[in-house]
């Protein structure tokens, strides 16, 4: 069975926080804020309901793509999750900053996004300078891909080039969760050309419809995805 952390995004209720963690899943991860910026965000009081309504063993995972760090504060006093995930544009906040968030909420780990280009190759990218200069100040990559004409990173359902995931993972000790279109169909050869330490879905583990205000989180899926990770 493999080891690899599961991580599911898109947790928009408790009972769907709850149906994924028993069905394996270790992460869960809800994106959260005062001020409106990504489909699906839920308010801070709605995402502190769903974290304080979780099995004990779950990880909380809060994202955020807001870049102004008084305001990510502001929404870490009403949440506190486990780990906080930037996932705004990486540029927006400085290494410095960050860990200006680190010491103002210790204990609190810091999962930063890395945004992988689609069809461009590495030697193209800023990938690799943006894990030299952020791996002092993060406990987590998360390795995703972002649309050319987006801000902010993920969210897309679109895979990406994974010997670009491995080059990553080889060259940082911070572990790392490969995500970008994983399923239950590619998500065990990602694992095999990456070696990650997690991997991560959102956009083929939902509904193909989800009513508004239900759980968006198809427990099918969620179930397929995680043989999958332990088929490897």
């Amino acid at each position: 069975m493999s080891n690899v952390i599961i991580q599911i995004y898109g947790i928009r209720t408790v009972e769907d926080a709850r149906m994924v963690i028993a069905a394996g899943c270790h992460h869960i991860g809800v994106s959260y804020g005062k001020i409106k910026r990504t489909p699906g965000q839920l308010t801070c009081e709605k995402a502190k309901e769903i974290f304080e309504g979780v099995q004990p063993e779950a990880v909380r995972v809060g994202l955020t793509t807001a870049e102004d760090i008084d305001e990510i504060t502001e929404n870490l006093q009403v949440v506190l999750p486990d780990v906080l995930h930037l996932s705004g544009n990486i540029e927006g906040i400085s290494p410095e900053q960050v860990q200006q968030l680190r010491d103002r909420f210790p204990g609190l780990k810091i999962m930063q996004a890395i945004p992988v280009l689609q069809g461009v190759p590495l030697s193209e990218q800023k990938v690799l300078e943006y894990v030299r200069n952020y791996e002092d100040t993060t406990d987590f990559f998360l390795i995703d891909t972002k649309a050319v004409s987006a801000t902010d990173i993920g969210a897309t359902g679109l895979t990406h080039d994974r010997s670009i995931d491995r080059a990553i993972v080889e060259s940082t000790k911070v572990p790392c969760i490969v995500a970008g279109g994983l399923d239950d169909k590619n998500v065990a050869e990602a694992i095999l050309a990456t070696h990650p330490y997690g991997v991560d879905s959102y956009s083929w583990t939902n509904f193909d419809h989800p009513e508004d205000g239900k759980g968006c989180k198809d427990p099918e899926k969620i179930r397929a995805f995680v043989e999958a990770v332990h088929s490897v």
